[in-house]
């Protein structure tokens, strides 16, 4: 009834249970162990129907029909369970030779499993992609507010540094009204002596030409002297625009007449001592400003040390192809706990110092005109040396 090599073929296979099909749908032959993916009982029956074994085929008749005829090549119904545990492929294929069905149970459990697993492996991953990508985004929205707070204390320490430098210049330039002050009062003294004099020469009849001449010559002498100092003042506190090459022992000197008044009333000798002519590139006032820091640093130091013979010494010298030059005083050095830290802002050995300046002098010397300022301990007292 059925073909004998067909069966055969598939009793070698031990992947594939089996039964056989009359074109009545009753079975008329099974596999020794059908009954794993059959109903024990039911195979135990004398008439077995093809749909009360193999439930999952009802509805099916009229696909088995044409495949009975050759209509159809076969007919498959993948993945179905079974109990307890297993997984098969059920397809129906016909024997042309005496018109019988012919089912193969293909036990498919572990590929299935498999499968499953990698498709559960699959949403895992997916749903951990998911979650990474909202932790990245909760990540990014984080990064852009803390850059956000981050560029708005920036912006807050920037103007409060800004702030905290504008009042370190306007000490600087109180510092210097008091030094222009000094510097007036001789000028103006002698010009009030000149007046009075020529005031009593002409009122006693004795005023000539040549003692006109003389006294008027003084005079205006003095008014070019103060006129200078104003000039000098003016040009202190503007801005430098642009790089310009000056000539550093002239730019010195223009400092030290500024003050030189000033520190002789506290009997704070100043000296210049040029080795080498130099002439360097650079802002020429911000470097005076430099300068005029470490001087005033260097002269309030000298005064608070009771030093009966109070010295600054400025040297001009070159280093390397290098502009040198060093500001060395007979204070008594800055104290070895803080030395390392004298440049850091807001760090201060003065009582009422705003621990700008030495922090104002770097960022000048260092970020605006690439050189180079450091301070060391001498025998004597505190050295601080520029590089250009």
């Amino acid at each position: 009834m059925y073909s004998k090599e067909i069966v055969k073929a598939i009793c070698a296979n031990h992947v594939y249970e089996y039964c056989i099909v009359s074109k009545d749908f009753e079975v008329l032959k099974y596999s020794e162990k059908a009954s794993k993916y059959c109903d024990k009982v039911i195979l135990m029956s004398d008439q077995i129907n093809l749909f009360d074994l193999v439930p999952e085929l009802v509805g099916m008749e009229d696909e088995l029909s044409l495949i009975m005829v050759g209509d159809k090549e076969e007919l498959i119904v993948p993945m179905v369970f079974k109990e307890p545990n297993y997984y098969v492929n059920i397809t129906v294929h016909s024997n042309r030779t005496m018109d019988p069905l012919i089912v193969l149970f293909e036990n498919v459990t572990d590929n299935t499993i498999a499968q499953y697993n990698l498709r559960q492996a699959n949403n895992n991953n997916l749903l951990l992609l998911d979650e990474i990508a909202e932790k990245n985004k909760q990540l990014e929205m984080f990064n852009k507010e803390m850059q956000k707070l981050v560029d708005e204390e920036v912006a807050k320490n920037i103007e409060t540094q800004h702030m905290m430098e504008l009042q370190t210049r306007h000490a600087q330039m109180g510092e210097m009204i008091a030094m222009i002050t000094h510097q007036w009062k001789q000028p103006l003294s002698v010009i009030q002596t000149l007046g009075t004099l020529l005031k009593i020469k002409f009122e006693s009849g004795k005023l000539t030409q040549n003692i006109f001449k003389k006294k008027m010559n003084n005079l205006l002498q003095q008014t070019r002297h103060l006129s200078q100092t104003v000039n000098d003042f003016q040009q202190f506190f503007t801005p430098s625009k642009k790089k310009v090459d000056f000539d550093m022992n002239e730019t010195i000197t223009s400092v030290l007449n500024l003050v030189e008044m000033e520190y002789a009333l506290e009997n704070v000798h100043l000296s210049l001592v040029e080795v080498t002519p130099v002439s360097v590139y650079g802002y020429a006032n911000e470097y005076n400003q430099v300068i005029l820091s470490l001087l005033n640093n260097a002269k309030d130091a000298l005064v608070d040390s009771g030093q009966a013979h109070k010295h600054i010494e400025i040297k001009i010298d070159m280093h390397d192809k290098r502009s040198l030059v060093s500001i060395s005083d007979n204070a008594g050095g800055i104290p070895l706990e803080m030395i390392d830290n004298v440049f850091t802002q807001y760090v201060t050995s003065k009582k009422n110092g705003s621990g700008l300046g030495l922090y104002i002098a770097k960022t000048v010397i260092e970020n605006n005109m690439q050189g180079k300022i450091w301070v060391k301990n001498t025998e004597e007292g505190a050295c601080f040396s520029i590089l250009l």
